[in-house]
C-alpha cells in the first residue's frame, strides 16, 4: 500500500508535468461548466493552498475563494503551481500522526483524510486539464482506489451543493480512473 505522501506526490507530479504543457492561452474549455482551464488550474491551486494551511497555519484561501475561479495564475501558470505544490509537500512532510486532527476548509478532518481529499481534488482536477489539453491520463491503481474511496464519500455531498454535476454513465469496459471520472459527473471519453 501506498504512503498518504507517496500517492499526494504522484498525484502533484502529474499536475505540474500537465500545466508545464500547458498554451500561454488558458481559455480553453475544461469538462467543468463554465470553467476555463485558467479558473480550473486557480481553483485547483487555491485547493492546494488551503489544505496546506490546515498543516502550516502560512494561510490560504478561504472557502468561498476556493470556488470564486478568481485568477491566482497570472502569466506563470508553472512557477505558480511549482511553488504551491512545494509548499505542500514541505507541509505534508512534517505530519508524523495521520490520525491528528487538522483543521481545514471543510472543517476537522483527521490528517490521513485530509491529504486523501487534496489528492483526490489533484487527481480528478489532472483529468480535467488532460482533457482541456486533448489527452488521457489513467490513474494507478492506488490512485483510482483512493479516488473511489474519497470519492464515494465527498461527491454526494458535495453533489447537493452543486459542486459536481449528475453521475455519468461510464462504457462498459471503463477503466478504474472513466469509473471515477463519471461518478464526479465528467463524460468518461
Amino acid at each position: 500500500m501506498e504512503s498518504p505522501i507517496t500517492l499526494l506526490t504522484g498525484a502533484d507530479n502529474r499536475l505540474q508535468q500537465l500545466v508545464d504543457r500547458l498554451p500561454e492561452d488558458l481559455s480553453a474549455p475544461t469538462p467543468c461548466a463554465g470553467w476555463d482551464v485558467r479558473a480550473l488550474l486557480s481553483h485547483t491551486l487555491q485547493t492546494v493552498e488551503a489544505f496546506s494551511d490546515a498543516v502550516d497555519r502560512a494561510g490560504g484561501p478561504t472557502e468561498a475563494e476556493l470556488f470564486s475561479g478568481a485568477d491566482i495564475l497570472g502569466n506563470d501558470s508553472a512557477g505558480v503551481t511549482k511553488r504551491i505544490v512545494e509548499r505542500s509537500h514541505q507541509a505534508w512532510s512534517t505530519i508524523r500522526d495521520w490520525d491528528a486532527s487538522l483543521t481545514t476548509v471543510l472543517g476537522q478532518l483527521p490528517a490521513g483524510q485530509a491529504i486523501a481529499i487534496v489528492t483526490f481534488s489533484t487527481l480528478v482536477h489532472s483529468w480535467d486539464l488532460a482533457w482541456a489539453l486533448r489527452e488521457r491520463v489513467e490513474f494507478t491503481a492506488a490512485e483510482a482506489t483512493l479516488a473511489e474511496a474519497v470519492g464515494g464519500q465527498l461527491v454526494p455531498a458535495m453533489r447537493s451543493k452543486g459542486l459536481f454535476g449528475p453521475e455519468c454513465h461510464p462504457p462498459a469496459q471503463a477503466s478504474a480512473t472513466q469509473r471515477v471520472v463519471a461518478f464526479t459527473g465528467r463524460a468518461a471519453v
